[in-house]
């Protein structure tokens, strides 16, 4: 014979999910250690930088590789 479920062995329902869920969200985001101004205008300021470095060296390699690939074209024709 099947075992029926009832209410009691159901577990929550679908709102008080959604309630824990956010609940637990809450706790683990008073853990967080948030940076100071200081530490986020730093971390901005490599960020930028080191963007703006892998942009020249993209475009210093886009521009080489299309030269070669020009020489190779005019060579082949």
């Amino acid at each position: 014979m099947a075992k029926q479920i009832t209410t009691a062995d159901a577990g929550p329902g679908f709102i008080q999910r959604i309630q824990i869920f956010f609940e637990d969200i809450i706790s683990e985001l008073k853990k967080v250690t948030w940076p100071t101004r200081e530490d986020l205008m730093a971390s901005t300021k490599v960020t930028l930088y080191l963007l703006l470095i892998m942009g020249i060296v993209t475009f210093v390699f886009d521009r080489v590789s299309a030269f070669a690939v020009m020489l190779i074209l005019n060579f082949a024709s």
